[in-house]
């Protein structure tokens, strides 16, 4: 039996415009399986939406969007966590972080045509050689050129032995209004057999549901995540 995950999901714990419960809601009313719930730097809901996904049958995997060091500030996504990774650590220092408390380092949003929180081809090329993750996403929704999604797709192939799992995740923010946009294609039913897949490299990232978000939402979770987020980091509230 094929399930349909997407693993990569925020709240109103860090810059997400959603509760708890109204992204568990919104993953069930689309047909999802499984979501790992991913806020940056804080785990705050991760147990929350865990057991709000079990009191309706949704598989929920906890984990945390991970910022490292300055000045790129490189984004890492740990699943299967049970307690908060320190951000501004190196991305190889993530990674072990991620993997001494046996959770699985992925890498969410390559090549995006940014500097800041994309993992560009040159320090992803220098982290495999000295590091394995379990996974990356290499069907998202961030901004993506035509021609940067065909190279992260050759990257890939190239590299699929220390890159891992296919990954597929809509980066939601907005519940009813993104999730399920990309998705990963596993075979089983439970978080465990998702694990399984992925460490098994037997996922497919697909693309899913298109969706719109209105422009209202859109402006709010940018100030989220722009103005507020920056702030709780500094006065060091994640």
């Amino acid at each position: 039996m094929q399930a349909i995950a997407d693993p990569h999901c925020h709240t109103t714990a860090s810059d997400g415009m959603v509760t708890p419960r109204q992204l568990v809601t919104a993953a069930k009313e689309a047909g999802l399986d499984l979501i790992a719930i991913c806020d940056h730097d804080t785990m705050r809901n991760a147990a929350e939406v865990r057991d709000r996904g079990e009191e309706i049958g949704l598989g929920v995997v906890m984990g945390q969007e991970i910022t490292t060091r300055f000045p790129a500030k490189t984004h890492c996504m740990g699943w299967f966590l049970e307690k908060p990774v320190r951000s501004s650590m190196s991305l190889e220092d993530t990674v072990d972080a991620i993997h001494d408390q046996g959770g699985l380092a992925v890498l969410p949003h390559p090549f995006m045509p940014t500097y800041f929180a994309s993992c560009q081809r040159g320090m992803l090329e220098s982290l495999i050689e000295h590091r394995r993750v379990d996974g990356i996403e290499v069907r998202h929704t961030a901004p993506m050129t035509a021609g940067r999604q065909r190279e992260l797709e050759a990257f890939y192939a190239q590299h699929r032995e220390q890159l891992g799992a296919a990954i597929g995740s809509s980066d939601s923010h907005f519940g009813r209004f993104d999730i399920g946009r990309a998705v990963t294609r596993f075979e089983g039913t439970t978080v465990a057999d998702f694990r399984r897949a992925v460490e098994a490299g037997a996922t497919e990232a697909a693309r899913g549901e298109p969706k719109h978000v209105p422009l209202d939402q859109m402006a709010l979770q940018q100030w989220r995540s722009l103005v507020l987020l920056p702030l709780r980091r500094v006065t060091h509230q994640l």
